[in-house]
Formats: C-alpha cells, sequence, structure tokens
C-alpha cells in the first residue's frame, strides 16, 4: 500500500487528500492512452532495419577482410618466387612470411568475431523477443510501488481533491 497521505492511517481526509484507488486508475488510463500514442509496429520496424543494416555491414567487413586475406595469400606467392629466383635471401623470404602471417591471422581473428556475431544475431528472434519484453512492460494492469516510483516526479492535488501527476517523461509528439 502506498503512503500518499498520513491522514489515510487515522481515517481522517481533508481537501487535499485523494483516494488510492481513483489515484491508480487515473496513472493508468494515462498510461495506457500513452501506449496507444506510441506507434508499437514503427518502432519495432526501425529497430529490424538497423538490426538488418548492421548484419549487412558486417557482411561488407567480412567481404573487405577476404579480399585483404586473398592480397596477402598472393604476396606469399610472390615471397616464394621471389626466394626462388634469387632475388631475396632466405631471412628476408623468412621475415617476409612472419609479417604476412601476423596479418592473415588478425584478419582471421576479425573475421571470426563477425561470424560469430551475425550468427548470434537472428534479427527475427531478437525482434520477437524484445517486442515480447516491451508488450509485457507496456501493457501492465496493476501499478506497482515500484512503477510508480519509475514513472512519477511527483503528485499534487488540488482542493477540489483533483490530482495533478508529473511523470518523469514527456509524451511524444504524434506525427
Amino acid at each position: 500500500m502506498w503512503k500518499l497521505c498520513p491522514s489515510w492511517q487515522k481515517g481522517l481526509y481533508r481537501p487535499h487528500d485523494i483516494k488510492e484507488d481513483f489515484l491508480k486508475e487515473t496513472i493508468l488510463d494515462d498510461i495506457q492512452t500513452l501506449i496507444q500514442q506510441v506507434d508499437k509496429e514503427k518502432s519495432i520496424k526501425k529497430m529490424e532495419r538497423k538490426l538488418k543494416s548492421t548484419k549487412l555491414d558486417s557482411q561488407k567487413q567480412i567481404n573487405k577482410i577476404n579480399k585483404q586475406m586473398d592480397v596477402l595469400k598472393n604476396r606469399k606467392r610472390k615471397f616464394i618466387n621471389l626466394l626462388a629466383d634469387g632475388i631475396i635471401t632466405h631471412e628476408e623470404y623468412q621475415e617476409s612470411i612472419e609479417v604476412t602471417n601476423k596479418y592473415l591471422t588478425e584478419l582471421m581473428e576479425q573475421k571470426n568475431e563477425l561470424l560469430s556475431l551475425m550468427e548470434s544475431e537472428d534479427v527475427i528472434e531478437t525482434i520477437e523477443k524484445l517486442k515480447k519484453e516491451l508488450l509485457q512492460f507496456l501493457n501492465f494492469d496493476e501499478l506497482t510501488e515500484d512503477i510508480l516510483h519509475r514513472l512519477i516526479n511527483r503528485i499534487e492535488v488540488k482542493e477540489d481533491g483533483t490530482p495533478i501527476i508529473h511523470y518523469r517523461f514527456t509524451t511524444p509528439k504524434i506525427e
């Protein structure tokens, strides 16, 4: 039970007192109105586009890495030819191969990270999970003390008993 007014505990009511049920109902109505104003599908579609874009960017990075790896592999073949033709020494060949292998390893690690990220990011599953969580949060029908403290900054009661509720958020503009 909320402690909105100490006089409730004593059974005394003053002009600035307000019944808890009325206050709960008013807040729930305000929140339900806000929920109806928010275009959930539009927000979810936007998130879906963002996730797909991220996945596309990851694929582009993987393609770029693959091209860089092909260049380095060709370079290694050229080093062998240079060694065979006597243009570079065995030591120069070893140094060049070590540096090239180091870059190849780094690129392979980057590629593997991107691939595992892409595999773990199933867009549809992620969106469905997010949608479910959002709807659970937004479509509550019981106002708990925790929700009250999260959503409301303060409550004022006019002389006639009308509540003025100051929320911690602003209502979005409808486009």
